[in-house]
């Protein structure tokens, strides 16, 4: 069985989101697997550091539509798996695709989805002989585009960093994501503003991602292990890897009621309504201040982490690209 990757997901820049999520699988897979895969990866993508086969792709839209399944004939792949909504309409073996989330379905996202896009994910997602979800809340809206017997949930994974010595927590409040308005970047630095007017030894708000606070991973494992606590208040995710990494580092979490996060965080997070500031400044005063919510937190994140491993991913993984060859 030759499993082939798309890397295009990777990119050109720091691994975050999608890419880290897809990373963590690919490296927990690797072991596992039956015959050693292969990677597709454009030219101008660094090649990742993973004992992997790295085989030049195809870029642009419609190159990719009619080079990758020259490419995959050529490789004799028994399945390619993709970890975006974007693989070849008509190729020379089954296809996994993977949909992370469905802004235009949910006006909470706050994001306008251009015509092309929602066309051409849907198209990819139909001609896909298996789709993945990274959660329910997903998984669910995918019914609406996708035959259910061919949506299949695989949450992404963190990986549980080895023991070491409890640091103090004595860092920033940290909010890891991109700009976009789904993120609420807005209300949070306005609640973090008036949580401050009560409670003035408040630590300070750092806000990290694109497009001006890439954070590398290498900085991202210190912050995680130090920050006062880790703070996501979306209005809409597909996901939410910043809260399994809270988790999976032991830092109290507060973030925002919605399905994905309680479906990772379950009852080891605080939760609070991400649409209103006086409640967001609420969480953000009991998460720095509520000495025994914090240690029943700390304790509880990597229990709850333990269910989202890139292990257990790959695991998955590895039996679906099984039954797609029977």
């Amino acid at each position: 069985m030759t499993v082939v990757f798309d890397g295009t997901a990777l990119g050109e820049g720091p691994i975050t989101g999608v890419a880290r999520a897809f990373w963590n699988g690919l490296a927990a897979y690797l072991p596992i697997a039956d015959a050693p895969p292969r990677l597709l990866l454009p030219p101008h993508c660094p090649p990742p550091d993973l004992p992997i086969d790295i085989v030049p792709a195809p870029t642009g839209r419609w190159r990719r539509q009619w080079q990758l399944p020259r490419l995959l004939r050529r490789l004799a792949a028994s399945v390619l798996h993709s970890p975006v909504a974007a693989v070849p309409l008509r190729a020379p073996c089954p296809t996994i695709a993977t949909l992370h989330d469905l802004p235009w379905l949910s006006p909470e996202s706050g994001e306008r989805t251009g015509a092309w896009r929602r066309f051409a994910t849907i198209r990819s997602v139909r001609s896909a002989a298996a789709v993945l979800a990274p959660s329910t809340f997903t998984r669910t809206a995918a019914q609406t585009l996708v035959d259910p017997t061919r949506l299949h949930l695989v949450p992404n994974a963190s990986p549980l960093p080895p023991p070491a010595p409890l640091a103090p927590r004595d860092g920033p409040l940290l909010m890891l994501g991109d700009s976009r308005p789904r993120k609420n970047r807005e209300r949070l630095q306005r609640a973090w503003e008036l949580a401050r007017t009560t409670a003035p030894g408040l630590p300070p708000l750092r806000l990290c991602g694109p497009p001006d606070a890439w954070l590398d991973e290498r900085d991202k494992t210190p912050l995680l292990r130090r920050c006062a606590a880790v703070v996501q208040f979306s209005l809409f995710e597909g996901f939410g890897l910043p809260v399994l990494e809270g988790l999976a580092h032991g830092a109290p979490v507060a973030c925002a009621d919605i399905p994905p996060f309680r479906e990772i965080a379950g009852d080891a997070a605080l939760f609070a309504d991400p649409r209103d500031v006086d409640a967001i400044a609420a969480a953000l005063r009991q998460i720095t201040s509520d000495q025994p919510l914090r240690a029943r937190l700390q304790q509880r994140g990597p229990e709850r982490a333990a269910a989202f491993t890139p292990e257990r991913t790959a695991a998955r993984w590895l039996t679906l690209h099984r039954q797609l060859q029977q």
